[in-house]
């Protein structure tokens, strides 16, 4: 059986999180330019050839936009939670609650997200098959789901 991969990028997502759990100075509040490199799986292709339209990737990037378009990520077991909804509510921040704010944690939340995204978009025919989040030019986390 041939497999087909296509592979789209989008970048530009300036955000602010930080890894509270860490004993360096990650665990204060720090930015990125986050982007994210998607690749997508098929063994059929549209009737143009194609795995995915990239052009019907419109509500993906809609998604990206409100989540991580200068966003405050926070993950859900951070002990100033409480100070960061305040923030936000205050106007201060746009509040972001991930489970785990790292870029292995953005990169599952990620993945549970626009992946059914992908599937509805294509009847079932395409799927993610390796998403690349990174931080900057120097940091990623890669996630390739078992299917």
């Amino acid at each position: 059986m041939t497999e087909f991969i296509s592979t789209k990028h989008f970048i530009g997502f300036p955000c602010t999180h930080r890894q509270w759990k860490a004993d360096s100075h990650c665990k204060y509040v720090h930015g990125y330019s986050r982007s994210f490199y998607f690749e997508f799986k098929s063994t059929e292709l549209t009737k143009e050839g194609w795995v995915v339209d990239f052009g019907g990737l419109k509500d993906i990037k809609i998604w990206l936009d409100d989540m991580f378009d200068h966003t405050f990520l926070a993950s859900s077991d951070d002990p100033f939670l409480e100070t960061f909804k305040q923030l936000d509510k205050d106007g201060v921040i746009q509040l972001r609650v991930l489970p785990n704010a790292g870029m292995e944690g953005t990169a599952q939340y990620v993945y549970e997200q626009v992946n059914p995204m992908i599937k509805k978009l294509t009847n079932n025919r395409a799927w993610i098959s390796r998403l690349e989040v990174r931080e900057n030019e120097k940091n990623s986390a890669i996630l390739i789901p078992k299917n």
